[in-house]
């Protein structure tokens, strides 16, 4: 077995430069906040290929995703870089203009079992290229029953060309950590907290 039991760090950054078959530069990054949920979606192509009246092949590769991600809440300074919100003095403002894409990351807890034991792995993930929205903003009065709001992302991810040999895009990659502190430090790097990387 090997089943999630919990959702930790999620990062992000910022993406300053990509060329086809280059690796990505990123900005700095940073936590977004608390985790609290994370769906993702992957995409595929859906056609079959027939002769002699039966199916031969068919095409079930991968063409994007969407994750719909849900944090204890954004700061406005997250929501600067994460949403493109432009900031006037102390004001921010929501406006029209393309979203940028950032690199997207978070860990999962997961216990998994080997041999009859059962330990906790992390299992970090790293997105390349995500661009984000926030559907809805909304409040509502406090009443006897506390309820407790967050905002829910949801991301577009596209796939990307790290390496000129590479003969398909690249959409996520993850490894697994016997460490929280070892799976946080792999996505550091990825996201460019704390050092410069790409």
């Amino acid at each position: 077995m090997k089943t999630n039991v919990g959702m930790i760090y999620p990062v992000a950054a910022v993406i300053s430069a990509y060329t086809e078959g280059s690796a990505i530069t990123y900005n700095t990054g940073f936590v977004v906040d608390e985790a609290r949920a994370a769906t993702v979606s992957f995409e595929a192509s859906d056609g079959s290929f027939y002769g002699d009246d039966v199916e031969l092949d068919t095409d079930r590769d991968i063409i994007g995703y969407t994750i719909d991600f849900e944090s204890t809440g954004l700061k406005d300074g997250v929501r600067e870089k994460l949403l493109g919100e432009v900031k006037e003095s102390s004001v921010y403002h929501v406006t029209g203009a393309p979203k940028p894409d950032v690199g997207f990351g978070y860990i999962k807890k997961m216990r998994e079992s080997s041999g009859g034991a059962v330990s906790v792995v992390y299992e970090a993930w790293w997105f390349h290229k995500v661009k984000f929205a926030q559907p809805d903003e909304n409040a509502q009065t406090a009443e006897r029953s506390r309820e407790w709001r967050t905002p829910t992302l949801n991301g577009r991810g596209a796939g990307v060309y790290l390496s000129s040999s590479d003969n398909y895009p690249r959409f996520a990659k993850h490894e697994d950590f016997t460490t929280l502190a070892a799976a946080k430090t792999w996505l550091q790097s990825l996201a460019n907290i704390g050092g410069t990387t790409t």
